[in-house]
């Protein structure tokens, strides 16, 4: 812990590699997905720190093991246990999780051995009062190791909490509106009676829009001189500002994200008017060599996914304003990439490559199993309220991707289904749709909710989770009016 303690400063300000944080990496990487997503659902925004918790303490107890061994190997030869100890703390971690090592990961955790050779006394075997024999007397007692106990797991906390700090305060981030870039009100709703009592709302507010990242870590700054790359197969690669991107004609289009971790019933959907230049219009400027099949994005926060090069071309938009409002961090500041109809994931924040290929690209998450691309029709149920004529009023939303939403019908304690209300038109072609259905009767009410999408395909109503392309299955909400 005390090494651990002594490089955190230089982690935290100098972005220097810290194997606590590349574990967590891998921790959160092998973690199995049905669990990965249960927890960060259940965790928000404390999701990351707890994770850092947890590569913090894993190298915590790899260096106690190393320390057992020195224990042992000293009554020997002290050099032999100090070498043994440094070279063990590595290899004991490595054996754990294939992280990235580089020097500066590893030189820090070689210092293991000379600084248990330093802080630990030889040990001194005495020979028990009117005995030949040595003293059998336990080298620890039992208080004592209870005490190291405590300081070790308080070290820890201490540490991941201290560690924890910029990706917990990136993450609230997202509550912070970035610099105005043009006035911006929700559009009224289409239909009467919308919103209905405790609907979402239809766009989404920069600071309630959901927010996931793959790294632990926060995000680094953006710097002035931010550019974009382009290359791979195209005529003419281009490395462009924030403001040659911003000099192409701007388009703005309502969009609903999804992410693929989304539960049946989830929140990690929201929809925004998103700003930017249409990809099509800046890779033109680049010309896309006809090999091209996909496009890959790649983001400061060292992750890269791809698309397919025919729904980028379509639809893609480099956002750099939401509802109005230049990019906070937290959602990809200064430039992201938007495909409508494609899972969050596929969706790459904080841009600063795009590369056409010709192979398809192998993402970690593809490598992991996922194989999500386009949505699947989703529904769900927001609100279940009493109405002042003595009935109740059902609201909330459901998604179709691309296709849009036809029908939306409930379920009420295992009867008919029942046509809902749409607030329709949609926002856009692709967005989600509020609706509502106001009944006669309160009491106990099993609701069920299905859609179907615009052409004609009922939501898939048999469950299964996230893992590997979005969770399908019906919403059902049981209350007492």
């Amino acid at each position: 812990m005390l090494i651990l303690a002594v490089l955190l400063p230089f982690h935290l300000l100098f972005n220097l590699d810290y194997a606590p944080a590349q574990l967590t990496d891998a921790i959160i990487e092998f973690t199995p997905p049905d669990n990965a997503i249960w927890l960060q659902n259940l965790l928000g925004v404390l999701s990351f720190p707890a994770a850092l918790l947890g590569g913090v303490m894993l190298t915590g107890l790899c260096a106690a093991f190393s320390g057992m061994i020195y224990t042992l190997l000293s009554r020997w030869s002290r050099l032999l246990a100090a070498l043994a100890a440094s070279a063990l703390l590595p290899l004991s971690i490595a054996a754990l999780f294939p992280i990235r090592y580089t020097p500066v990961t590893v030189l820090p955790l070689l210092l293991i051995g000379p600084l248990l050779a330093v802080t630990l006394r030889p040990e001194r075997v005495r020979a028990a009062p009117g005995s030949d024999q040595p003293d059998s007397t336990p080298l620890i007692s039992r208080r004592q190791l209870l005490i190291n106990l405590g300081l070790f797991s308080l070290g820890g906390i201490v540490i991941s909490t201290i560690d924890s700090l910029p990706a917990y305060q990136f993450a609230l981030n997202a509550a912070r509106a970035g610099a105005r870039l043009f006035d911006f009100t929700p559009p009224a709703a289409r239909q009467p009676g919308f919103p209905a009592p405790g609907e979402i709302d239809e766009v989404t507010a920069v600071a309630d829009f959901y927010e996931m990242r793959k790294s632990p870590d926060a995000v680094s700054p953006v710097r002035p001189d931010w550019q974009l790359v382009i290359d791979g197969l195209v005529d003419k690669p281009l490395t462009l500002s924030l403001a040659e991107i911003q000099a192409h004609p701007r388009a703005d289009v309502y969009i609903t994200r999804q992410c693929v971790s989304n539960p049946v019933g989830g929140n990690l959907i929201s929809t925004a008017l998103m700003s930017g230049a249409r990809l099509s219009d800046v890779l033109a400027k680049a010309g896309v060599q006809s090999a091209a099949r996909e496009v890959v994005f790649y983001g400061r926060d060292g992750y890269a996914e791809s698309v397919p090069l025919a729904d980028a071309l379509d639809r893609g938009l480099l956002v750099y304003a939401m509802n109005g409002l230049l990019l906070p961090d937290a959602h990809g500041a200064p430039l992201k990439v938007e495909v409508p109809g494609l899972y969050g994931f596929r969706n790459m924040k904080w841009l600063a490559r795009i590369a056409l290929v010709a192979v398809p690209f192998q993402s970690v998450w593809i490598q992991e199993g996922w194989t999500a691309l386009r949505y699947k029709t989703m529904s769900r149920i927001d609100a279940v309220t009493a109405n002042p004529n003595g009935g109740a009023t059902i609201c909330g939303v459901a998604f179709g991707g691309l296709a849009g939403i036809q029908a939306v019908e409930v379920q009420i304690n295992g009867g008919d289904w029942l046509a809902a209300t749409l607030n329709t038109p949609p926002l856009a072609a692709g967005t989600w749709l509020q609706w509502r259905i106001d009944l006669p009767q309160r009491g106990s009410l099993t609701v069920k909710v299905r859609a179907t999408d615009g052409q004609g395909q009922p939501q898939i109503d048999t469950d299964h989770v996230q893992f590997p392309d979005g969770a399908t299955g019906l919403h059902t909400l049981s209350v007492q009016l």
